[in-house]
């Protein structure tokens, strides 16, 4: 695991964060764009549902930081 998952972790506490956190700061997207993106698979990582359609979409913390190394490694 990389230190920005354990960042991640330590940011949201949870290895499964609500999309309505991560929407704003890491895909600058208000979290009803978001919502409306997230069952097309519109997102730049994967958002799921654990349970039924009245969950809440989430984001795993791995993909979350996969996709910012993959930023960090373009970037640099």
């Amino acid at each position: 695991m990389s230190n920005t998952y354990f960042g991640l972790l330590a940011e949201f506490g949870e290895a499964n964060i609500p999309l309505d956190k991560v929407a704003p700061k890491y895909f600058g997207l208000s979290y009803q764009e978001a919502r409306r993106r997230a069952p097309s698979k519109l997102l730049p990582c994967r958002a799921f549902r654990l349970g039924g359609q009245k969950s809440p979409w989430l984001i795993s913390a791995v993909d979350l930081a996969e996709l910012i190394d993959r930023q960090r490694q373009k970037a640099g």
